[in-house]
């Protein structure tokens, strides 16, 4: 939810970076959209290796190279995230994204499973909205 509320005020303030430059910066609507994609997936791809365990956390216990795997998730946050700022490597980082969402999928599965909150749980839904606005914003 607080990725989500993210979204939206950086989506926003798309639509004043445009105002404010004349349109020179994020002149289209699909801008403003990959604009707020990129910043949020590069904040929490930071958060990665900023709070490394809090994130680590979230990975089944049983799976091998846990550290490994978060830092690679947030490095490909980072990365794809910074490529869906351009329109000539949007769709390529919009398609990263959509895998990166689905293969991190099973780890939001984990933690709604064992610290069932309403924060843990509602991710579970919106990760299809995430995965809509990468789509609606980048690839369609």
């Amino acid at each position: 939810m607080a990725f989500m509320t993210g979204i939206l005020f950086f989506f926003g303030t798309g639509f004043l970076i445009s105002r404010l430059s004349g349109g020179a910066w994020l002149p289209t609507i699909n801008d403003k959209g990959a604009f707020a994609l990129m910043v949020m997936f590069v904040l929490v791809g930071i958060s990665h290796f900023a709070k490394a365990e809090k994130i680590e956390a979230m990975i089944p216990p049983h799976w091998p190279y846990r550290h490994a795997m978060n830092y690679l998730s947030g490095a490909a946050e980072i990365i794809l995230g910074i490529l869906v700022l351009s329109t000539a490597t949007r769709t390529w980082g919009a398609y990263g994204l959509l895998l990166l969402l689905l293969a991190v999928f099973p780890a939001n599965i984990y933690v709604a499973a064992i610290k069932p909150s309403f924060y843990n749980i509602s991710r579970l839904f919106f990760q299809p909205v995430y995965m809509g606005w990468v789509w609606y914003f980048c690839i369609r």
